[in-house]
């Protein structure tokens, strides 16, 4: 593998801060650059493999791509590369439609993290209708609220950004919450950013609608999420014999608490 190439792919594995949805169109747009390089793609499948097959997206994406490269049919493999990014986008624009019918007055639409698709959505929205604003919130403790307010204020949105405390605050001020998906599971449950499920919580409480937004990729064959830990720095570098910093970047959303799943 090139060294450049190599650079490109560990930039886009070492992403910790776009959503699974953005991070496979970069492995996308990856693979389509260097389509003439077969052994590269290959190898770089298997690298990829290795370190983000958790994504539900991503692994379904994969285990497709594996598939079309043992037929080792080249015009095959640059139809696929190519018809992902068609479908992609019409993916999309199929779940705007659908959500923006059923809120067609909403005014205010709060939201957490980073996610690709929601991210296409609302540029969709704000096209549709200028006067809506979104409220997001900081998503610690990596902060990807940041990121996508500033991708989403390059559109003209008008945006406020909170900390995951203040929700309470604010949800009672929206016209609903509207989150993206890591993964759907067999039982209606959704696995998200964590605080997606204390957002969940305050709309069943102040009987707000609670609607996620994901393409189907996103959907999986299997009842139970395995809850795992990541680098505790991120929440605090400060160490002492009786501190443990904790840091679980996903969780489980209950089906009862969600108002809809919708997918293209």
């Amino acid at each position: 593998m090139k060294s450049m190439q190599r650079e490109i792919l560990k930039n886009i594995l070492s992403n910790q801060t776009s959503g699974s949805s953005e991070i496979l169109s970069m492995l996308n747009t990856y693979f389509l650059s260097n389509i003439s390089n077969r052994k590269l793609i290959q190898d770089s499948v298997l690298m990829v493999q290795s370190k983000l097959s958790h994504f539900a997206a991503i692994n379904n994406y994969l285990n497709k791509l594996s598939g079309i490269l043992k037929l080792k049919n080249a015009d095959l493999l640059e139809e696929y590369l190519i018809n992902f990014k068609i479908e992609e986008n019409l993916q999309f624009k199929i779940i705007f439609d659908k959500i923006f019918n059923k809120l067609p007055s909403a005014k205010s639409i709060l939201t957490i993290s980073k996610s690709g698709t929601l991210i296409n959505i609302f540029k969709m929205w704000y096209k549709r209708k200028s006067n809506l604003k979104l409220i997001i919130t900081e998503s610690r403790p990596a902060n990807e609220g940041k990121l996508m307010a500033k991708e989403l204020l390059k559109t003209g949105l008008k945006v406020e950004l909170i900390t995951e405390a203040m929700s309470g605050i604010f949800i009672p001020k929206s016209d609903a919450v509207i989150i993206g998906a890591d993964a759907v599971l067999k039982n209606g449950n959704v696995i998200n950013k964590s605080g997606s499920l204390s957002l969940a919580v305050l709309c069943e409480y102040y009987k707000k609608l609670f609607y996620v937004l994901t393409t189907k990729s996103k959907f999986v064959n299997r009842n139970r999420n395995k809850i795992s830990e990541e680098s505790p720095e991120i929440v605090w570098k400060f160490t002492h014999p009786n501190l443990r910093a904790i840091n679980i970047p996903f969780e489980e959303i209950d089906r009862k608490l969600i108002t809809e799943i919708i997918s293209e």
